[in-house]
């Protein structure tokens, strides 16, 4: 996520939607926080948010550039990079209880790739998933491609991962029902998404870290996520509200985009991209610095209370 570029609608978004294209409810969903060009709507039945119109894929290609990416994928200052080296590493020990030894798995923009390499070192069948980009590493174990346009065989995976992905899909139902799918019967999914129901979203608004219009297309809370994985053929097993890769950090970026209009630049200096340098970049990173420790005390509270900024949801095949 990243400071956006300007943006053109290709059609009007004046024309409100007459129901909710997730779960079909009758009730006309609502005007929420988005604004022109790319409005937020919300289902009142089921409380997913949802981009209305959605861009065309031509217009949102314009907002995954090498700037959101990162350079030679390479997204973040060093010191960040190492925390989310260990993070990941902490990830994969939560996931590995789902496997047995040896096992198939797939991760659905998987980035980089740090998840898979661990994986494989780990001696499971790991392979990943990513949308093309100017910075790709052409991974012999990644499919540059949609996962539709890999035509995996039935049951060909025990588990799927799909962190932070799916809010990003034009249809994610679609891509659900191929997961379930390519699961083996019994098989797992885990997967990430914003919180659109927690405290995290409800307190900053409009300025919440992880709005990312447009590049977000869906905000689901947990009975949208549910509904969703339901309706695709999954049971949703445990749920978790709290990451603490996405939620300190995403709970402090939004308080200084709420009290100092900061427009998520914090986040742009710790990419160390050209336009944050100099005293503009030191001087957020010092109220960061001040601002850290309230923030995960925050992060931590909200997620107690089952208001964590981040749904984690492990579903199986049914």
């Amino acid at each position: 996520m990243s400071t956006a570029p300007e943006y053109t609608a290709s059609s009007s978004s004046s024309n409100a939607p007459s129901a909710c294209p997730l779960c079909g409810a009758p009730e006309p969903p609502q005007a929420r926080l988005g604004t022109e060009p790319f409005p937020l709507f919300e289902c009142p039945a089921c409380g997913v948010g949802f981009v209305y119109p959605q861009p065309s894929p031509e217009e949102l290609a314009r907002f995954y550039d090498e700037t959101y990416y990162g350079k030679n994928r390479r997204k973040f200052l060093n010191p960040v990079e190492r925390g989310i080296a260990a993070l990941t590493r902490l990830k994969w020990r939560r996931l590995r209880a789902l496997l047995k030894p040896g096992a198939r798995m797939l991760d659905i923009g998987c980035g980089r790739g740090a998840l898979i390499r661990v994986a494989r070192a780990a001696g499971y069948e790991a392979y990943g998933i990513e949308r093309p980009s100017p910075s790709q590493h052409d991974l012999p174990y990644v499919f540059y491609k949609d996962l539709a346009g890999c035509r995996f065989p039935d049951g060909h995976f025990q588990l799927v991962v799909l962190w932070h992905v799916l809010e990003h899909l034009a249809n994610p139902r679609a891509t659900l029902e191929e997961i379930r799918r390519i699961l083996q019967p019994g098989g797992w999914l885990s997967v990430a998404v914003p919180n659109f129901g927690g405290a995290q979203a409800e307190a900053a608004g409009r300025d919440w870290f992880h709005l990312d219009l447009p590049r977000h297309l869906w905000h689901f809370r947990r009975r949208s996520l549910e509904t969703l994985l339901q309706k695709s053929g999954m049971r949703a097993a445990r749920c978790s509200t709290f990451s603490f890769e996405y939620d300190w950090y995403g709970t402090l970026q939004s308080w200084m985009n709420r009290a100092w209009a900061d427009n998520n630049r914090l986040y742009s200096a710790l990419k160390g991209e050209p336009s944050v340098r100099g005293g503009g970049k030191f001087a957020r990173l010092a109220g960061a610095s001040v601002l850290a420790l309230p923030a995960l005390g925050s992060a931590v509270w909200d997620a107690a209370r089952g208001q964590g900024g981040t749904l984690t949801v492990t579903a199986q095949r049914t």
